[in-house]
């Protein structure tokens, strides 16, 4: 956009460039359509409860030693708590086996 464009909205004098130290709001109907969602992908829902994750523990367990980080080593036992959570739920939101069989069917 240039300034030429926005001066139908601007506040006050332009400067020497052409724009001004304030603008009024674009009218809604001039503003761009948000962007269309994909309705072809299909939602999955996850369940991504204390739970489930207890239940398959074995494969957080697994994905985790995949990631490099082995759950029973004493410095990662050493580490705050809030870390390894992250690390735990990150699973759930990226392609792994856990996610695989977290999914609702």
């Amino acid at each position: 956009m240039t300034a030429e464009d926005w001066a139908p909205y601007g506040i006050g004098s332009p400067d020497e460039d052409g724009w001004y130290q304030d603008y009024r709001p674009v009218p809604a109907h001039l503003k761009p359509s948000p962007p269309a969602t994909p309705t072809d992908k299909k939602t999955v829902e996850i369940d991504g409860s204390i739970f489930a994750l207890v239940q398959n523990w074995q494969l957080v367990v697994a994905e985790l030693v995949d990631r490099g980080i082995d759950l029973y080593d004493p410095a990662v036992l050493a580490r705050p708590w809030p870390g390894i959570r992250a690390a735990i739920f990150s699973l759930i939101d990226s392609p792994t086996r856990l996610r695989e069989v977290l999914i609702r069917r």
